[in-house]
């Protein structure tokens, strides 16, 4: 496996692979030129669970492909959606962004193997978006006779250790682990294999049960030279943090709130490009981010059906601080100029039960057509959108 993991600054970097003109050309952000060539066919979830059933690898994966693998928002247990998670596939070789809980078993269900993972990128460290990260990381490890392993090593791009101050932005705040209270992607990295010494050494003979898993797997703090200017991020241009023969990732700090900071992710290749919102109010950075995208797939709530359904004001209102409304959601989309408008991250509309309420589908249409007239898909677990195919296949 090639790859070129980028050491990250607030502008663009070249990078030194031969990476197809049409890249270069799209410049740090992509754009028209890449939007053109394709646009976003969807296949529905049953259907592509369906597809599974042919084997974990057997897929028809030409072109790129974005697998929407857990829609749920928050940490949540919902019998309906699982975590946030989604996978990108180029040509077969697949990219991860966020890692909530049910990613593994989701992506077996898509059809997507450890084999065929590059790279994990991961938006912030809150635990739906992370949780399982580790059943991700060490269940990977190619054992005599699979099939189904690592087949390189995988890079994981994530969050840096700020160093903030105990009380930062939480004062009064008895804190866990007050040395080190917001760790980065490399500490958290350690101390996941650290807690889980026993498997990582009981099962670390090379010989009987395969590589290293130190060796395997490669953590990244993404530098962002920028301060936390909370609540806001400041603005900034995006940059690159990953190349290799398929894809060029950038990325952009987005505004959660907190923890920061946290992350934008856009892929662009030969066939189209996909933007990840991660969880954020209404960006300017993101918007930039994701200039003429084929694909946005953006987090969602409803806060008046929550207010409806029962739900805490002041919760209500903690949440709006930091995701993006369905009032807000389609002026989003139209000024970034995305062709196709993928919700997912999509937070119950109560917390009364593990079953939440249908989404108000039609309610949600025509309130976010207002303002978009492109594609707009309501994410289901493991919808599949495919961005475009390479011409001749």
């Amino acid at each position: 496996m090639t790859n070129t993991p980028v050491s990250p600054c607030c502008a663009t970097p070249e990078s030194g692979s031969s990476r197809r003109s049409l890249l270069k050309a799209v410049g740090a952000l992509g754009g028209a030129g890449v939007a053109s060539l394709a646009g976003a066919a969807l296949t529905p979830a049953a259907a592509n669970a369906a597809s599974a059933q042919a084997g974990p690898g057997k897929q028809d994966w030409s072109g790129t492909n974005v697998v929407l693998l857990g829609t749920g928002g928050g940490p949540i247990p919902m019998t309906d959606r699982q975590m946030t998670s989604q996978v990108v596939v180029v040509d077969g070789a697949a990219y991860v962004v966020d890692c909530g809980s049910g990613v593994v078993r989701q992506m077996y269900a898509a059809g997507v193997t450890h084999g065929m993972l590059r790279a994990l990128f991961v938006t912030h460290f809150h635990a739906d978006h992370f949780s399982d990260y580790l059943p991700l990381m060490l269940f990977g490890r190619p054992l005599p006779g699979q099939q189904y392993g690592y087949a390189g090593q995988l890079h994981v791009y994530g969050p840096p250790s700020l160093g903030l101050p105990p009380g930062v932005p939480m004062p009064g705040v008895e804190l866990i682990q007050p040395d080190n209270p917001h760790p980065g992607m490399t500490d958290v990295h350690n101390g996941v294999l650290a807690a889980f010494a026993t498997t990582t050494n009981s099962q670390g003979i090379k010989a009987a049960f395969g590589p290293d898993i130190r060796d395997l797997i490669v953590p990244h703090d993404l530098s962002v030279n920028a301060t936390a200017d909370l609540p806001s991020p400041p603005r900034m241009r995006p940059f690159t943090v990953y190349e290799d023969n398929r894809v060029r990732v950038s990325a952009t700090l987005v505004n959660h709130y907190w923890p920061f900071p946290a992350f934008g992710f856009r892929f662009d290749t030969d066939h189209g490009s996909v933007t990840f919102s991660g969880d954020t109010t209404p960006s300017d950075n993101l918007v930039e981010l994701a200039r003429n995208t084929d694909v946005l797939v953006h987090e969602i709530m409803d806060g008046q059906s929550m207010l409806d359904r029962g739900m805490a004001e002041f919760m209500v209102k903690g949440l709006r601080g930091c995701h993006t409304d369905i009032t807000q959601i389609g002026d989003v989309a139209t000024r970034a100029g995305a062709r196709t408008l993928a919700l997912s991250h999509i937070v119950p509309l109560t917390l009364s039960s593990p079953t939440p309420p249908k989404i108000p589908v039609g309610h949600w249409r025509s309130t976010i057509k207002r303002d978009y007239d492109g594609t707009l898909v309501i994410g289901e677990d493991l919808q599949r959108v495919r961005v475009g195919r390479r011409p001749g296949r």
